[in-house]
């Protein structure tokens, strides 16, 4: 298997924001990566954190946790690092490897974009820079693909998901091409059918902006293909309540949707303390190293 080529976004503000907190549990603690990815996050966590911090790392993609066995085999071996195929939504206690069950719970990182591997397998079609299917799935053992959401969803249907989970507004003529293309069998499952599909539904000056005109669209689809919001939602709801008293949950997100939920997590509870009034935005440094951390929006707060 190829190595990730993954840049792990805002790994110092984390960094420093966990070292802080996990000070305050004495003896072995657990910090749960929950979007394992390439594994950048969890290596510097591993690298810089003591050893009596134990890490259980989350993927629902198979493919990184397959990856990390190899690339952290002697962690593993030592019991430092768990690695478990699991969307992060699902996870309760009951799921924590029994050497791990009974510890204090210290931090949380969530990492809610997609890794740079993911978006550059053409396979996965998440990406219409990359000519692939329209399957966009995280993990591909379940679930519909984005091309049977098109065909199986009536165009209001469709038009909605993508208005309300894109916040697209031209979302009515977009769904009204694609369902006519599927009728007429001139749709190909390709991802850059589609973008140029969608270009169609704008009028000429705004088909090259700032960002793509399909760029909402394929947003839309891919959150509606992995239910992103349900499993943000259980992981504001129930998952990063397991932190005990003290624990720290860092939580990076990519467009308005996500930071909105996170926003009104920490400050609608009275059990969390915002360590950041503002999200934390990437440095000029990091957006010459690494373009996408432009759109990520860094929130953390301590429960109570």
């Amino acid at each position: 298997m190829n190595p990730s080529v993954h840049i792990p976004i805002m790994a110092e503000p984390i960094l420093a924001a966990f070292k802080e907190g996990l000070e305050k549990f004495s003896g072995n603690v657990v910090l749960i990566d929950a979007t394992f990815g390439g594994g950048g996050h969890t290596g510097i966590f591993l690298r810089d954190l003591p050893s009596r911090v134990k890490i259980l790392a989350l993927d629902q993609d198979e493919g990184p946790i397959l990856r990390g066995q190899t690339q952290f085999k002697d962690e593993i071996a030592s019991g430092r690092l768990h690695l478990k195929h699991i969307n992060f939504g699902d996870l309760t206690r009951d799921e924590f490897p029994e050497a791990l069950r009974n510890l204090p719970l210290g931090a949380i990182l969530a990492d809610l974009g997609f890794s740079s591997d993911q978006l550059e397998d053409p396979e996965r079609g998440i990406s219409f820079q990359r000519e692939g299917p329209l399957d966009m799935r995280l993990n591909r053992q379940k679930g519909a693909t984005a091309w049977d959401v098109v065909h199986e969803l009536s165009e209001r249907e469709l038009a909605d998901i993508i208005y309300k989970y894109g916040e697209e507004r031209m979302s009515r003529k977009i769904s009204m091409l694609i369902k006519s293309a599927i009728r007429s069998k001139t749709l190909e499952n390709s991802t850059t059918a589609l973008a140029s599909l969608v270009e169609r539904a704008f009028p000429p000056k705004l088909r090259h902006g700032r960002i793509h005109a399909a760029t909402r669209t394929f947003q839309a689809l891919r959150i509606f293909v992995n239910q992103e919001l349900g499993a943000l939602e259980n992981l504001l709801g129930s998952v990063i309540l397991n932190l005990d008293p003290g624990g720290r949950a860092a939580i990076l997100s990519f467009h308005s949707l996500e930071d909105r939920a996170v926003k009104l997590a920490f400050r609608e509870r009275e059990i969390w303390r915002a360590l950041t009034k503002k999200p934390i935005e990437a440095d000029e440094a990091e957006l010459e190293r690494n373009s996408r951390s432009r759109s990520a929006k860094l929130r953390i707060a301590e429960k109570l």
